[in-house]
């Protein structure tokens, strides 16, 4: 093998991961690195490049699942054609779930801002912090509105 290949050390480092983390990651047959007969993983450029997409996508929340199926729909196509079909169609899913999200995110966003007013009000209050020790707090008005006050106003 040339220079041009990494160990795995190597890789970790370069991409701030563990070897640990690349290790998964073949494991879970997201990540095929070359051996030398002694066994030592060698990765190419394109095998970082692979890498880093994969870490960017668990970074932003998509599970190995998800992950996999984007890896690997393309490799499933016996024409380009019918690659470009499932890739798109794959990749169009993927953008819809994340547009739920998002929107999911702008209500939790909503809602977290409200708990935050909520329990700004209480700045000066001397009362016990708690649904008991303040019975005339406004918050205990907002639980069934401001559904993560109920995590925080017991």
């Amino acid at each position: 093998m040339s220079n041009d290949y990494l160990k795995i050390g190597g890789v970790a480092d370069l991409l701030k991961t563990t070897v640990r983390t690349i290790r998964y990651y073949e494991e879970e047959e997201l990540l095929e690195p070359h051996r030398t007969n002694g066994g030592t993983r060698l990765y190419s450029q394109q095998h970082v490049n692979r890498l880093k997409a994969i870490i960017h996508l668990v970074e932003n929340g998509f599970s190995l699942d998800v992950i996999r199926l984007i890896a690997t729909v393309r490799t499933t196509c016996t024409t380009g054609n019918e690659g470009s079909i499932k890739v798109a169609d794959t990749i169009d899913h993927v953008v819809k779930e994340i547009e739920d999200q998002i929107e999911s995110l702008k209500k939790l966003k909503l809602e977290l801002t409200a708990a935050y007013k909520q329990v700004k009000k209480c700045a000066d209050c001397k009362n016990e912090p708690s649904s008991q020790g303040c019975l005339a707090c406004l918050i205990n008005k907002s639980l069934s509105k401001i559904e993560v006050l109920n995590l925080i106003w017991t």
